[in-house]
């Protein structure tokens, strides 16, 4: 636990590891909100590593339920959305509203000042709305195609998918700048990490990652190589439009790599 009047402002490592978690879903295993916020943002800065772990987490979570729907006797569509609900709840939603929040604001902004402002509104607008329709549902059809191919790579590739996307975000940190003209958490968390930070996290997640590789070294290539043409191109896009990145805009970039990376599954795992 962490004692509120405390003056202490570097965290251990389990309480980044902590920290990380309660940013990143609803699991509340330590009320360290009520501590300082230096010592709050110096948590969950060292706790960036832990992300893609923690994806990784979120994604055995998911597909286990995913494969014990199946298994009891679901329809493939059925199992999906269910696991997909379940994992929101546990979630937040934390990605899928980011998504929403950053097409809403680069889609409908013309000017720098304009898609800032559209992204701080909480409302939902058309492009989020067809974004959130179009990602949930390029998700779902994804994951039961997965298991009409193997149960073993769809199981690995929801993993993968899920520690892939959290780690986009870390390379997005390390590479992008957070604007400076904003107030807000992502400022204070993302900016000065280190190639360090995504080398380290990068170890952390190969874990959740080691099985969808050995089944398909070559799909794995694939939806790894198209993943970072994809963020290069997010992350010049975002460069243009603001001149760095948000919080919403980092999590959007998650959830379009957890896209990829499930696509490109589906598609290049059996070939014969």
């Amino acid at each position: 636990m962490i004692d509120p009047t405390s003056t202490r402002v570097t965290p251990s490592t389990w309480m980044s590891f902590i920290t990380a978690i309660q940013l990143l879903t609803r699991i509340q295993i330590t009320r360290n909100i009520d501590c300082p916020v230096e010592y709050y943002n110096s948590a969950l800065k060292k706790g960036v590593i832990f992300f893609p772990m923690i994806g990784g987490l979120i994604g055995v979570f998911t597909a286990t339920i995913f494969v014990a729907a199946s298994y009891v006797g679901l329809p493939p569509l059925s199992a999906v959305l269910l696991a997909i609900g379940l994992e929101a709840m546990l979630t937040g939603a934390f990605h899928e509203d980011a998504l929403a929040d950053s097409l809403d604001a680069l889609g409908g902004g013309w000017t720098r000042n304009q898609v800032l402002e559209i992204m701080k509104d909480s409302r939902l607008g058309t492009y989020g709305t067809v974004g959130l329709i179009l990602g949930i549902g390029l998700r779902v059809t994804s994951i039961a195609t997965l298991l009409s191919v193997d149960l073993l790579w769809a199981f690995s590739s929801i993993v993968a998918a899920s520690t892939l996307a959290r780690l986009a975000i870390v390379g997005m940190m390390v590479t992008t700048d957070p604007i400076s003209d904003r107030d807000s958490q992502a400022r204070d968390i993302s900016g000065g990490q280190t190639w360090r930070t995504f080398l380290i996290a990068t170890l952390l997640s190969f874990p959740f990652l080691a099985i969808w590789i050995w089944l398909n070294p070559e799909a794995a290539t694939v939806s790894l190589i198209v993943s970072m043409v994809l963020l290069i191109w997010f992350r010049r896009m975002v460069l243009l439009r603001i001149g760095g990145t948000t919080g919403d805009l980092l999590g959007c970039s998650a959830y379009l790599v957890q896209l990829v990376v499930l696509i490109t599954s589906t598609g290049t795992y059996f070939h014969e």
